[in-house]
């Protein structure tokens, strides 16, 4: 049985990441919309009769490339994860506010605002969004989704940027007035056709350039090169991934103009079929590699981030000069 599912409740976003491949409009040809909620409860319905999950040790993620609050119908999809008792996590980027009815968020564990920086001129670099407005869905949302049940604490999902390092600490203290958990992640190419030809050294002279602009991919030749010589990738045995036309996919990376990118609709293949299938596609050598698999899921931490986090906190607590200097010279912090 799988214990995460993510189900893509919402296969358009509305922000436009140049870096991702939803974003940059580069499957325009490839027709997507929103999933009912009568296709969402039939598709958990099938798993639960393949035997794929059990309801209540599952966990579902309610995104994969798109925006799920956009869903016409985002309020029926959470009653039926209700009356189910099913947990399930939100990503948002934050653009869209909803409010839902009482006890719909009960069994919401996690809920992650995506974020490309933290001033106008950041998104309007990467998202598109007014900047001022997202500040204030944050607050209208978690506002929302708590009055509904939710009790978790909500995570910003920092992507870091060349160019928003020095937005950082403004994000921090955001965080720290709302009881917001702060989870930086350097920002990577979230297209795999164009990460493909990035490890390749395929890329073009014009993307290359805009790729030194924008990405932290200092990393990535050393991370590759530790990889192991027989990796198995997560998406083989813990993931199952399913699009908003409730086909199962190959994984969460394959993109829809890929030949191998859907192993067929849930309802028309069976659980052994998926399990035998999911690690036997073309696309999934090609993945392996060329490092892209490993790259997706062994990102490295921000260390500095968390001198930072330090040296805030030492600014605010009243303390000996002499203490100070000693807890920097311990944490190397600047």
């Amino acid at each position: 049985m799988y214990k995460t599912i993510y189900l893509e409740i919402s296969g358009v976003c509305n922000a436009k990441c140049p870096w991702c491949i939803t974003g940059n409009r580069s499957l325009k040809n490839y027709p997507s919309g929103f999933m009912k909620a009568i296709d969402f409860e039939k598709t958990i319905d099938r798993l639960i009769e393949l035997k794929l999950i059990e309801p209540l040790s599952c966990h579902i993620n309610l995104y994969n490339w798109g925006e799920p609050l956009i869903n016409p119908e985002f309020e029926n999809i959470l009653q039926i994860l209700y009356d189910k008792k099913i947990t399930f996590t939100i990503s948002t980027n934050a653009s869209h506010y909803v409010k839902v009815g009482e006890n719909l968020m009960t069994n919401l564990t996690h809920l992650k605002f995506s974020m490309p920086g933290f001033s106008q001129k950041s998104y309007d670099r990467i998202h598109g969004f007014d900047f001022k407005k997202i500040l204030e869905n944050i607050d209208l949302l978690i506002e929302s989704f708590r009055d509904s049940g939710f009790k978790g604490t909500p995570t910003i999902a920092y992507h870091l940027y060349q160019f928003n390092i020095g937005e950082i600490i403004s994000a921090l203290e955001f965080c720290s007035n709302r009881n917001i958990l702060f989870s930086p992640a350097f920002a990577y190419i979230n297209d795999f056709n164009m990460a493909m030809l990035y490890l390749n050294g395929n890329i073009n002279n014009e993307l290359l350039k805009k790729v030194s602009q924008d990405l932290l991919l200092f990393y990535v030749d050393d991370l590759i090169k530790g990889k192991p010589e027989k990796y198995n990738c997560p998406q083989w045995t813990e993931h199952l991934v399913i699009d908003e036309k409730c086909n199962v996919l190959t994984c969460c990376a394959v993109p829809k103009n890929n030949k191998d990118y859907s192993l067929g609709s849930v309802f028309e293949i069976s659980a052994d079929y998926i399990n035998s299938q999911k690690s036997r596609r073309g696309v999934c050598e090609e993945c392996i590699k060329s490092g892209l698999a490993y790259w997706g899921y062994n990102r490295p931490a921000a260390d500095f981030i968390e001198n930072i986090k330090y040296s805030m906190l030492l600014k605010k607590i009243n303390l000996p000069v002499g203490l100070k200097s000693l807890i920097k010279y311990l944490f190397r912090i600047k």
